[in-house]
Parts: C-alpha cells; sequence; structure tokens
C-alpha cells in the first residue's frame, strides 16, 4: 500500500503537458501452460529486477498486464499478455542497460532463482512481438487497474496527433477524474512502420473495468468538441483494435 501511495504521489507530480512515459515498447507475448504460474514469475519476482532496473535508471517504467477476456475464457489464440517499459529516449531503448532481466542472477537470490526455474517450465511463450512508440503527449493523473489501448493509421497522422494536443488534452484534464479515468495519451509508432501496422495508439487507463466499460458504452462526444474536431477526415477509418488489459504489476520510481 505504502508503494501504490508513493506512486501515486509521483505520477501526480508529473506535468499534464510532459511526455510521461517519453519513448516505450509495447511488448506483446502469448503464453500457454500453467498461466498461474508465469504470472507469479513476471508479478513476484521479475518485477524485483525489472525496479532494479528503474532504480538504477537503467529504465523509466516497466509495466505487466493481462489481456481482458469478457467471457473468461482463452479461446482466441491472441497474444494475452503485455509489457510496457519506457526509456528516456531512443538512445536508452536501444542501450545494453535497457535488457534488465539479463541482471536477474544479480539481483535474486539463489531460492529464487530455483523457484523461478521451476515455475518457468510449467508455462511456454509461443509467440511475441515488440512495438516502439513515441509519448507525444499524455496525462498522468495515477495509474489504474484496466486500459485499453486504441490502434489506428490516420490519413493524417501529424493532423491526428496535433488534435489530440490541442483539443482532446484539455477535455480529457478537465473530464476525466469524473468518468473513473486516470491516465490518457497518444503515441506515435517508430518501429515497425508499414501498411500493415497501425501509425499511432492512444491509450485510456481507468480505475476499475466498470468505467472503462461505461466509457465505451455512454460515452458522447461534447457538441463544442465536435464542432471543432477534423477526426473524421484525420482518421476516417476509425479504430482497428481496442484491446483490454489488467494490470497487474508495475516498476516506477522511487519517491
Amino acid at each position: 500500500m505504502k508503494k501504490i501511495f508513493s506512486l501515486l504521489m509521483l505520477l501526480l507530480s508529473v506535468s499534464l503537458s510532459a511526455q510521461a512515459y517519453q519513448t516505450y515498447s509495447m511488448h506483446f507475448v502469448r503464453v500457454e501452460g500453467d498461466l498461474n504460474a508465469f504470472e507469479k514469475v513476471q508479478s513476484m519476482y521479475m518485477q524485483k529486477v525489472a525496479q532494479n532496473a528503474v532504480d538504477n535508471g537503467d529504465i523509466a517504467f516497466w509495466a505487466f498486464l493481462k489481456r481482458v477476456t469478457l467471457d473468461g475464457i482463452d479461446d482466441e489464440k491472441r497474444k494475452n499478455y503485455l509489457f510496457v517499459q519506457s526509456n528516456t529516449d531512443v538512445t536508452a531503448i536501444l542501450s545494453a542497460k535497457n535488457e534488465w532481466w539479463n541482471n536477474a542472477s544479480k539481483v535474486l537470490s539463489t531460492e529464487e532463482l530455483a523457484i523461478v526455474g521451476e515455475l518457468s517450465s510449467k508455462f511456454s511463450w509461443t509467440e511475441d512481438s515488440r512495438h516502439i512508440f513515441k509519448d507525444e503527449i499524455s496525462v498522468v493523473k495515477g495509474l489504474g487497474t484496466h486500459i485499453q489501448f486504441n490502434f489506428a493509421s490516420p490519413d493524417n497522422l501529424n493532423g491526428f496527433i496535433a488534435e489530440n494536443k490541442s483539443l482532446w488534452k484539455n477535455y480529457f484534464s478537465k473530464n476525466m477524474t469524473k468518468m473513473g479515468m486516470v491516465n490518457w495519451g497518444v503515441g506515435r509508432k517508430i518501429a515497425p512502420t508499414g501498411m500493415n501496422t497501425a501509425s499511432v495508439s492512444t491509450w485510456d487507463m481507468f480505475d476499475s473495468l466498470e468505467n472503462l466499460m461505461k466509457y465505451r458504452a455512454d460515452f458522447a462526444l461534447p457538441s463544442d468538441i465536435a464542432k471543432k474536431s477534423k477526426m473524421t477526415k484525420y482518421n476516417p477509418d476509425g479504430w482497428r483494435y481496442s484491446p483490454i488489459f489488467n494490470a497487474i504489476t508495475f516498476a516506477v520510481p522511487s519517491e
């Protein structure tokens, strides 16, 4: 609880106009086998290694998330977990220090390493893909329990980002709290890029799955925003995909 309180105080100190997540990667993975064992490895042991990397300044932020399937059944064969990691800039994300998991033997005890080895024999990673983004604008009031990522390939990427900076950022800064939204932003895809991948992602993080789903079901575009928005021109095809994830654990800077 103390760690969570410190985390919220830290995040509240971040300027609402700042790019809080700087340069960040989204690492989607497909894990099969004993998922409880996988989650235990990541949340109890690898989180300690990630936190050590944050404390040493090797990375800026790390999160471990699980894809939400509303029927509770993993029958869609999609990537079911996500790691989000941020760094200060491109140089840092390409640095060998970014591969903090290689320090596990220095951070974890012999007993812990043995437990990790035993648990890891119960599951396997069958697929993964890593995507790198630049945080163009973000509003951070805390970290919540559930987040949706919205992927798109706008016809006018610069216009899409500019409108989010000039119009949507101000709206969410003023109104997100009453919706239960605690974290919002826009990331521009750096790599990989091409016709078959989204060029931008936004995110909406909430304090509960219920509030996230209410936002999906009930959010209505305010008339003053509708009059100013050119989003139907910038992004006529809308969102390609909007998966929901449950945030399991984080590694963040100390207070």
